[in-house]
């Protein structure tokens, strides 16, 4: 079963975030000017790492792909257990055993047309800043306090590295 917004081309999902993109709006920031540059930027060029594919991970990872974000890669080394499926929608009872990155970049790729989830079974510390750096995005879904100190420590260290571009008329720092 594909997502298409309801209007059987693949590109109904896009229509509300382009509409935001756009057009302006009067309870839009007074700077904010109208682009299907930055539409453009978010469906072909964006990319978004999800850090966590659980229960907060399963919503994310959902939302952004029915946003129109194309480029999703997902980290987590957990695998599936019969006491995830009453919370994490993206799994059934065949999935138990299996890593939750991969099930869930299968169930999304098999859903979501144009959007491509790259899964990574691995713990967020097997990658080092430049793999970190690759990402427009970064979300952070974990329930770890440990390992949410670690990427916030090292989404930090990345500032050194950092741009300013504006982005609806307010800055964005890439990293």
């Amino acid at each position: 079963m594909e997502t298409d917004g309801g209007s059987g081309d693949g590109e109904g999902r896009w229509r509300d975030v382009q509409k935001l993109l756009t057009r302006g709006s009067p309870l839009a920031h007074p700077d904010f000017e109208p682009s299907e540059q930055t539409h453009q930027f978010l469906r072909e060029i964006c990319k978004v790492l999800v850090i966590g594919a659980g229960g907060l991970g399963c919503e994310l990872l959902k939302d952004l792909a029915m946003m129109g974000f194309t480029k999703i890669d997902v980290i987590d080394m957990d695998t599936i257990d019969i006491s995830n499926l009453n919370r994490q929608f993206l799994f059934t009872d065949d999935d138990i055993g299996k890593p939750k990155a991969e099930v869930a970049a299968s169930f999304i790729n098999d859903r979501v047309a144009g959007c491509n989830v790259t899964p990574h079974f691995a713990k967020i510390q097997d990658f080092d800043m430049d793999f970190y750096k690759q990402f427009h995005i970064i979300v952070c879904g974990l329930d770890s306090i440990v390992a949410r100190r670690w990427i916030n420590g090292m989404v930090l260290g990345l500032l050194s590295t950092m741009k300013t571009v504006t982005l609806i008329s307010l800055p964005l720092y890439l990293c």
